[in-house]
Protein backbone atom coordinates (compact mmCIF):
# COMPACT_ATOMS: atom_id res chain seq x y z
CA UNK A 1 0.00 0.00 0.00
CA UNK A 2 1.32 3.68 -0.58
CA UNK A 3 1.76 6.38 1.60
CA UNK A 4 -0.79 8.19 -0.24
CA UNK A 5 -3.49 5.07 0.15
CA UNK A 6 -2.62 5.07 3.61
CA UNK A 7 -3.44 8.91 4.21
CA UNK A 8 -6.31 8.75 2.52
CA UNK A 9 -7.47 5.69 5.05
CA UNK A 10 -7.01 7.39 7.60
CA UNK A 11 -8.83 10.91 6.62
CA UNK A 12 -11.56 8.01 6.05
CA UNK A 13 -11.21 6.89 9.79
CA UNK A 14 -11.03 10.86 10.66
CA UNK A 15 -14.30 10.77 8.81
CA UNK A 16 -16.57 8.09 10.86
CA UNK A 17 -14.73 9.87 13.87
CA UNK A 18 -16.44 12.99 12.99
CA UNK A 19 -19.65 11.77 12.14
CA UNK A 20 -19.79 9.93 15.34
CA UNK A 21 -18.99 12.99 17.77
CA UNK A 22 -21.34 15.30 15.47
CA UNK A 23 -18.36 17.54 14.75
CA UNK A 24 -18.99 20.40 13.20
CA UNK A 25 -15.24 20.22 11.40
CA UNK A 26 -16.60 17.64 9.56
CA UNK A 27 -16.77 19.32 5.78
CA UNK A 28 -12.43 20.16 6.12
CA UNK A 29 -12.33 16.86 4.73
CA UNK A 30 -14.31 17.40 1.81
CA UNK A 31 -13.46 19.34 -1.81
CA UNK A 32 -15.94 22.32 -1.82
CA UNK A 33 -17.78 20.34 -4.49
CA UNK A 34 -17.89 17.22 -2.81
CA UNK A 35 -20.90 14.89 -3.94
CA UNK A 36 -22.94 12.86 -2.05
CA UNK A 37 -24.99 10.20 -2.80
CA UNK A 38 -27.24 8.57 0.10
CA UNK A 39 -30.54 6.39 -0.64
CA UNK A 40 -33.80 7.98 -0.61
CA UNK A 41 -31.56 11.26 -0.42
CA UNK A 42 -30.04 11.04 -3.75
CA UNK A 43 -27.30 13.58 -5.05
CA UNK A 44 -26.43 16.69 -3.54
CA UNK A 45 -23.26 18.71 -4.30
CA UNK A 46 -21.16 21.51 -2.08
CA UNK A 47 -20.24 21.18 1.38
CA UNK A 48 -23.32 23.48 1.85
CA UNK A 49 -25.57 20.54 1.18
CA UNK A 50 -23.44 18.14 3.28
CA UNK A 51 -23.46 20.20 6.23
CA UNK A 52 -27.55 20.20 5.23
CA UNK A 53 -27.26 16.80 5.02
CA UNK A 54 -25.54 15.92 8.31
CA UNK A 55 -27.65 17.73 10.28
CA UNK A 56 -30.84 15.53 9.08
CA UNK A 57 -29.22 12.80 9.73
CA UNK A 58 -28.02 13.75 13.33
CA UNK A 59 -31.87 14.84 13.94
CA UNK A 60 -32.45 11.18 12.91
CA UNK A 61 -29.85 9.29 15.26
CA UNK A 62 -29.50 10.79 18.16
CA UNK A 63 -26.51 8.44 18.77
CA UNK A 64 -24.08 6.48 15.93
CA UNK A 65 -21.32 4.81 16.68
CA UNK A 66 -19.01 2.85 13.64
CA UNK A 67 -16.66 0.48 14.26
CA UNK A 68 -13.98 2.15 13.05
CA UNK A 69 -11.12 -0.79 14.39
CA UNK A 70 -13.21 -3.19 12.31
CA UNK A 71 -13.72 -1.03 8.82
CA UNK A 72 -12.21 -3.24 5.27
CA UNK A 73 -10.80 -1.01 3.15
CA UNK A 74 -10.33 -1.84 -0.94
CA UNK A 75 -7.96 0.84 -2.69
CA UNK A 76 -8.79 1.40 -6.89
CA UNK A 77 -6.16 4.46 -7.59
CA UNK A 78 -8.55 7.35 -6.09
CA UNK A 79 -10.99 5.53 -4.98
CA UNK A 80 -11.45 3.43 -2.07
CA UNK A 81 -14.05 1.48 -0.79
CA UNK A 82 -14.83 0.75 3.00
CA UNK A 83 -17.38 -1.89 4.93
CA UNK A 84 -18.25 -1.91 8.01
CA UNK A 85 -20.77 -1.92 11.10
CA UNK A 86 -22.37 0.96 12.57
CA UNK A 87 -24.77 1.12 15.33
CA UNK A 88 -27.14 3.85 17.43
CA UNK A 89 -30.17 5.04 19.17
CA UNK A 90 -32.82 7.36 16.83
CA UNK A 91 -34.35 10.34 18.07
CA UNK A 92 -37.29 8.89 19.19
CA UNK A 93 -35.07 6.13 21.82
CA UNK A 94 -34.98 2.84 19.63
CA UNK A 95 -32.08 1.37 19.35
CA UNK A 96 -30.51 -0.47 16.68
CA UNK A 97 -29.33 -2.99 15.40
CA UNK A 98 -31.32 -6.22 16.30
CA UNK A 99 -29.13 -8.14 14.55
CA UNK A 100 -32.18 -10.43 13.38
CA UNK A 101 -33.62 -8.05 10.79
CA UNK A 102 -31.61 -4.68 11.00
CA UNK A 103 -28.06 -5.87 10.91
CA UNK A 104 -25.98 -2.41 10.81
CA UNK A 105 -24.45 -3.34 7.48
CA UNK A 106 -22.79 -0.72 5.47
CA UNK A 107 -20.35 0.03 2.27
CA UNK A 108 -19.24 3.44 1.62
CA UNK A 109 -17.35 4.78 -2.09
CA UNK A 110 -14.49 7.62 -1.45
CA UNK A 111 -12.95 8.79 -3.88
CA UNK A 112 -10.59 11.87 -3.63
CA UNK A 113 -8.50 14.71 -5.54
CA UNK A 114 -5.05 14.75 -3.50
CA UNK A 115 -5.97 14.96 0.15
CA UNK A 116 -9.64 15.60 0.20
CA UNK A 117 -12.48 13.51 -0.49
CA UNK A 118 -14.21 14.54 -3.35
CA UNK A 119 -17.13 12.25 -3.74
CA UNK A 120 -18.87 9.88 -1.48
CA UNK A 121 -21.51 7.68 -2.01
CA UNK A 122 -23.25 6.05 1.19
CA UNK A 123 -25.28 2.42 0.55
CA UNK A 124 -26.99 1.84 3.44
CA UNK A 125 -30.45 0.91 4.35
CA UNK A 126 -32.19 4.08 5.62
CA UNK A 127 -34.64 1.97 7.59
CA UNK A 128 -32.14 1.66 10.66
CA UNK A 129 -34.70 -0.04 12.88
CA UNK A 130 -36.58 -2.38 10.10
CA UNK A 131 -39.73 -0.46 10.34
CA UNK A 132 -40.50 -1.73 6.67
CA UNK A 133 -42.24 -4.88 7.59
CA UNK A 134 -43.92 -5.15 4.45
CA UNK A 135 -40.78 -5.08 2.59
CA UNK A 136 -39.20 -7.37 4.93
CA UNK A 137 -42.01 -9.83 5.01
CA UNK A 138 -41.76 -10.12 0.74
CA UNK A 139 -38.22 -10.80 0.86
CA UNK A 140 -38.30 -13.80 3.35
CA UNK A 141 -41.56 -14.77 1.93
CA UNK A 142 -44.01 -14.34 4.26
CA UNK A 143 -47.22 -13.39 4.29
CA UNK A 144 -47.33 -9.29 5.14
CA UNK A 145 -48.55 -7.56 7.87
CA UNK A 146 -51.48 -5.86 8.30
CA UNK A 147 -51.81 -2.01 7.89
CA UNK A 148 -53.71 0.46 9.98
CA UNK A 149 -56.56 0.29 7.27
CA UNK A 150 -56.85 -3.70 7.68
CA UNK A 151 -56.72 -3.34 11.23
CA UNK A 152 -59.32 -0.56 11.17
CA UNK A 153 -61.47 -2.49 8.68
CA UNK A 154 -61.58 -5.33 11.09
CA UNK A 155 -62.32 -3.57 14.06
CA UNK A 156 -65.47 -2.38 12.48
CA UNK A 157 -66.16 -5.30 11.09
CA UNK A 158 -66.03 -7.21 14.45
CA UNK A 159 -67.82 -4.54 16.79
CA UNK A 160 -70.90 -5.31 14.03
CA UNK A 161 -70.66 -9.30 15.24
CA UNK A 162 -70.62 -8.21 18.34
CA UNK A 163 -73.59 -5.93 18.67
CA UNK A 164 -75.25 -8.59 16.62
CA UNK A 165 -74.13 -11.13 19.51
CA UNK A 166 -73.14 -8.78 22.63
CA UNK A 167 -73.72 -12.32 24.61
CA UNK A 168 -70.97 -14.35 22.92
CA UNK A 169 -68.01 -13.71 24.08
CA UNK A 170 -66.20 -15.32 21.26
CA UNK A 171 -67.51 -11.89 19.48
CA UNK A 172 -65.71 -9.85 22.25
CA UNK A 173 -62.72 -11.69 22.09
CA UNK A 174 -62.24 -11.30 18.84
CA UNK A 175 -62.48 -7.22 19.41
CA UNK A 176 -60.19 -7.29 21.60
CA UNK A 177 -57.29 -9.60 19.53
CA UNK A 178 -57.20 -6.45 17.42
CA UNK A 179 -55.73 -4.25 20.85
CA UNK A 180 -52.13 -4.34 22.70
CA UNK A 181 -52.36 -5.65 25.74
CA UNK A 182 -51.26 -2.07 26.68
CA UNK A 183 -53.80 0.52 25.15
CA UNK A 184 -53.60 4.05 25.73
CA UNK A 185 -57.91 4.36 25.11
CA UNK A 186 -59.95 7.28 25.64
CA UNK A 187 -63.48 8.73 24.66
CA UNK A 188 -63.66 12.25 26.16
CA UNK A 189 -66.97 13.79 28.30
CA UNK A 190 -68.15 13.84 31.39
CA UNK A 191 -68.28 10.16 33.53
CA UNK A 192 -70.03 11.08 36.22
CA UNK A 193 -73.45 11.34 33.16
CA UNK A 194 -72.04 8.70 31.16
CA UNK A 195 -70.47 5.71 32.47
CA UNK A 196 -69.31 4.06 30.10
CA UNK A 197 -66.75 6.76 28.90
CA UNK A 198 -63.36 7.95 30.22
CA UNK A 199 -59.88 6.75 29.80
CA UNK A 200 -58.82 2.72 30.24
CA UNK A 201 -55.09 1.60 30.15
CA UNK A 202 -55.29 -2.10 29.15
CA UNK A 203 -56.95 -4.69 27.06
CA UNK A 204 -59.14 -5.98 30.22
CA UNK A 205 -60.38 -2.61 30.71
CA UNK A 206 -61.49 -2.33 27.10
CA UNK A 207 -63.48 -5.60 27.02
CA UNK A 208 -65.24 -4.11 30.56
CA UNK A 209 -66.32 -1.24 28.43
CA UNK A 210 -68.00 -3.41 25.80
CA UNK A 211 -69.50 -5.37 28.70
CA UNK A 212 -70.43 -1.46 30.33
CA UNK A 213 -71.73 -0.50 26.73
CA UNK A 214 -74.15 -3.01 25.78
CA UNK A 215 -75.88 -3.38 29.45
CA UNK A 216 -76.46 0.60 29.07
CA UNK A 217 -77.43 0.92 25.18
CA UNK A 218 -79.38 -0.48 22.52
CA UNK A 219 -78.20 0.31 19.17
CA UNK A 220 -79.59 1.55 16.19
CA UNK A 221 -77.02 2.70 13.81
CA UNK A 222 -73.24 2.99 13.48
CA UNK A 223 -72.53 4.02 9.94
CA UNK A 224 -68.71 4.47 9.06
CA UNK A 225 -69.03 6.88 6.48
CA UNK A 226 -65.41 7.09 5.43
CA UNK A 227 -61.93 5.58 6.49
CA UNK A 228 -58.75 7.61 6.22
CA UNK A 229 -55.39 5.60 6.67
CA UNK A 230 -51.52 6.15 6.82
CA UNK A 231 -48.72 3.86 7.69
CA UNK A 232 -49.67 3.99 11.82
CA UNK A 233 -53.52 5.74 12.01
CA UNK A 234 -56.84 5.17 10.51
CA UNK A 235 -59.42 7.80 10.51
CA UNK A 236 -63.29 6.90 10.40
CA UNK A 237 -65.49 9.37 10.19
CA UNK A 238 -69.43 8.70 10.49
CA UNK A 239 -72.78 8.77 12.85
CA UNK A 240 -74.44 6.18 15.28
CA UNK A 241 -78.23 6.06 17.02
CA UNK A 242 -78.58 4.60 20.36
CA UNK A 243 -81.47 4.45 22.70
CA UNK A 244 -80.14 4.46 26.47
CA UNK A 245 -82.06 1.70 28.29
CA UNK A 246 -82.43 3.38 31.61
CA UNK A 247 -83.35 6.69 30.13
CA UNK A 248 -85.50 5.84 26.95
CA UNK A 249 -83.60 8.57 25.42
CA UNK A 250 -82.51 8.60 21.95
CA UNK A 251 -78.78 9.73 20.81
CA UNK A 252 -77.93 10.48 17.75
CA UNK A 253 -74.14 12.06 17.20
CA UNK A 254 -71.66 12.19 14.50
CA UNK A 255 -68.26 10.52 15.37
CA UNK A 256 -64.49 10.44 14.49
CA UNK A 257 -62.37 7.23 15.81
CA UNK A 258 -59.07 7.77 15.66
CA UNK A 259 -56.77 4.10 15.42
CA UNK A 260 -53.19 4.05 16.05
CA UNK A 261 -51.93 0.42 14.98
CA UNK A 262 -48.12 -0.89 15.34
CA UNK A 263 -47.38 -4.20 14.74
CA UNK A 264 -51.21 -5.37 14.00
CA UNK A 265 -52.35 -4.61 17.19
CA UNK A 266 -54.27 -1.01 18.29
CA UNK A 267 -52.13 0.56 20.35
CA UNK A 268 -53.93 4.25 20.91
CA UNK A 269 -57.67 4.99 20.45
CA UNK A 270 -59.63 7.99 20.44
CA UNK A 271 -63.40 8.45 19.71
CA UNK A 272 -64.85 12.07 19.46
CA UNK A 273 -68.12 12.46 19.77
CA UNK A 274 -71.01 15.08 20.55
CA UNK A 275 -70.40 14.59 24.27
CA UNK A 276 -73.39 16.76 25.41
CA UNK A 277 -75.70 14.66 23.51
CA UNK A 278 -74.58 11.46 24.85
CA UNK A 279 -74.59 12.92 28.59
CA UNK A 280 -78.45 14.36 28.00
CA UNK A 281 -79.78 11.18 26.65
CA UNK A 282 -77.81 9.00 29.33
CA UNK A 283 -78.89 11.69 32.50
CA UNK A 284 -82.80 11.63 31.05
CA UNK A 285 -81.95 14.90 31.96
CA UNK A 286 -83.69 17.96 29.56
CA UNK A 287 -81.06 19.30 26.46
Amino acid sequence: MTDRSASRIETIREYFRRVDAKDPALPELFTDDVELFFPKFGTARGKAALERFAGRIARDAAQLTHDIDGLVFTVDGDRIAVEGREWGVTADGRAWPDGEVSQGRFANVFEFEDALIKRIAIYVDPDFTGEDRARIALYRGEAPPATARDIAARYFERVAAFWASPDDPQALADILDLFARDVDWDIPGDPNAVPWIGPRRDREAVGAFYRELAAHLAPERFEVRRLLADHEEAVAIGELASRVKATGRRMETPFAIVLTVRDGRIVRYRMLEDSHAVAVAASGRGG
